[in-house]
Formats: structure tokens, C-alpha cells, sequence
């Protein structure tokens, strides 16, 4: 067993401010999003907490969601097609070359059904999408799309509050 003593203090972390908003549009909180990336705000300190979650998801952690944006969606779409379509190409690939070239034909076959691999997983991307958007734009009808920012610091809470509400927030909480 290690008998390791720290004689010296580590680092005051201090109180970490967080600042809800509410929003009565997604566009309005992906503005904020944008202008809260842009003053130097880590998107890990950006969150869509749910309104009222159940007892079993009633904790910070499980009860929000990463506050993701179109762009984020559409880079994922672009990953994950471009992903299938190189695998199905790799493949081919690799049994044109073991059979010394007598699987051409295959390759014709192979290309076409990248494409079509690519194709699905954009549609099912697409489809998450189109839902995260539905529940965006439902929570925004209710009132409870609510945007939450971590700041690590008193002035940091301020610059927070100041551009949440600059970005169309209908109500700015402070915690």
C-alpha cells in the first residue's frame, strides 16, 4: 500500500454557477448555442436539461441531453454514411485482390451495395434527427425547452445570462 501525503493544498475549484433558460423556439436556443461558443463557453458545459424527469432520471446527468445543433446532426449523418460506404469498399477491395481479379464482377455488385449501406444509415440518421427536432420544437410549445449553462466563475454566470437573454430566452435563472 502507497503512503503517499500531500502537504500542500491542491486547487480551490470554487462555485460553479448554472444558468437555465427557457425558450420558446429552437432556433432562438440554437442562437445562444452559437453566441455561447463564440464568447468561449465548452459545449461540455452545455446541457437540455428535461423540465421535470422522472425520480429514476431526476439527477443532473441522466436527466439532460448533450445540447447538440443541425450542424452537429448533419456531420454525424456525413460520418456515419461515408463510414459504410468505406467499409463496403474495403471489402470489395479486398476480394478483388484475393481472388487475383476474377471477383470484378462482385465489385460492381459491392459499389452498389455501399451505396445503398450509406444510403440506409442517412435515413436512419435522419430520422433521429427529425425526432430530436419534433421533441425540440414540443418543448418549446410547452414551455419547457429549457438550455443550461455550467460557469466557472461569477463573471463567466453574467456573460451567460447577458447573452441567453440577448438571444430571445423568455425567462434567465440563475443557480
Amino acid at each position: 500500500m502507497s503512503d503517499i501525503r500531500h502537504t500542500e493544498p491542491g486547487f480551490a475549484l470554487g462555485a460553479v454557477h448554472e444558468v437555465r433558460a427557457t425558450f420558446g423556439t429552437p432556433e432562438a436556443m440554437q442562437d445562444a448555442i452559437t453566441q455561447l461558443e463564440m464568447s468561449g463557453f465548452d459545449r461540455a458545459d452545455l446541457s437540455l436539461p428535461e423540465a421535470m424527469p422522472p425520480a429514476e432520471r431526476a439527477t443532473p446527468e441522466a436527466g439532460a441531453k448533450p445540447a447538440d445543433t443541425e450542424e452537429d446532426a448533419r456531420q454525424s449523418r456525413t460520418l456515419h454514411t461515408s463510414g459504410a460506404a468505406a467499409v463496403a469498399a474495403m471489402a470489395v477491395g479486398g476480394a478483388v485482390i484475393a481472388t487475383g481479379g476474377a471477383a470484378a464482377p462482385a465489385l460492381a455488385a459491392a459499389v452498389i451495395g455501399g451505396g445503398v449501406a450509406g444510403a440506409a444509415v442517412h435515413a436512419i440518421n435522419s430520422a433521429a434527427n427529425s425526432d430530436e427536432q419534433a421533441d425540440r420544437e414540443l418543448k418549446a410549445a410547452t414551455g419547457t425547452l429549457i438550455l443550461s449553462v455550467r460557469a466557472p466563475t461569477e463573471a463567466k454566470r453574467r456573460e451567460a445570462e447577458a447573452i441567453l437573454g440577448s438571444a430571445g430566452a423568455t425567462s434567465v435563472e440563475a443557480r
